[in-house]
């Protein structure tokens, strides 16, 4: 199937690994051109530059660095964000503050410095990376959950306000991915708890009720993002497309 990506320019947050890197090698695949942004700005596939999203600037920088390498800009991946398990007794609002900067307001500040560029071409994508958490709240990732549900209510605000531009915006909800911030986070829990990260993950997985009865993989739900990304999806906006092995039961 041909997802008409050819000679299209993306950019993708958070692109130097997990569900980022994963995303970046299947637009290369489809024929797009990527720019791979990241803190570390690191080895991997695509044009890399370096910038941390939290920053309000960061978003500025990024359009005119991907405006003056490739002269145009179509789709915005915004996947960058993360998160770590505290009990809510222990956060204190700077634990909210930072939540909510890089997995919500980073994704804001970047698509309205694309928006205006995609709306004068007539074409543009906006696709969203959020999480299973966001439509059920985890108890130990209560700022990353709030977050992330903010992501997905804003999404379809953008929906709203732009598809008559030919501007889309659309959220992939992953369930647990085996990326390497699960794997630190299970390290992390195995630590506190006095257990092994193995065994994390097997109560993860019960809790959770994976009817897939596994985890996913990055590239799994970089296949998602990228069909959202692409003209085959053209009549699709304010969608949220779980890719979670049957995680979420609600409709």
């Amino acid at each position: 199937m041909d997802l008409g990506l050819q000679g299209r320019v993306a950019v993708v947050t958070g692109a130097s690994r997990g569900i980022g890197r994963a995303v970046v090698e299947g637009l290369l695949a489809e024929g797009c051109e990527v720019l791979a942004v990241s803190r570390s700005g690191g080895a991997g596939p695509g044009v890399h530059f370096a910038a941390d999203v939290v920053e309000p600037a960061a978003g500025a920088a990024v359009v005119a660095a991907c405006l003056e390498r490739f002269g145009r800009l179509d789709i915005l991946v915004n996947n960058a964000g993360g998160a770590e398990p505290l009990p809510f007794e222990q956060l204190g609002d700077d634990d909210w503050q930072r939540a909510f900067d890089l997995n919500f307001f980073a994704a804001v500040r970047m698509a309205r410095e694309c928006v205006e560029v995609m709306r004068a071409s007539g074409w543009g994508r906006l696709v969203h990376v959020a999480s299973v958490s966001g439509r059920e709240p985890d108890h130990r990732f209560a700022p990353y959950s709030a977050a992330k549900a903010a992501l997905l209510n804003w999404s379809s605000s953008l929906s709203q306000a732009y598809a008559a531009d030919g501007v889309l915006s659309s959220c992939v909800v992953p369930g647990v991915t085996l990326t390497e911030l699960v794997a630190a986070n299970a390290a992390s829990t195995a630590a506190r708890t006095g257990t092994s990260a193995d065994q994390v993950m097997a109560r993860q997985l019960a809790r959770h009720g994976v009817a897939a009865g596994r985890f996913g993989e990055p590239e799994e739900v970089a296949a998602a993002v990228v069909f959202l990304a692409s003209e085959a999806a053209s009549w699709i906006t304010g969608a949220t497309l779980e890719v979670d092995g049957g995680t979420l039961r609600s409709v």
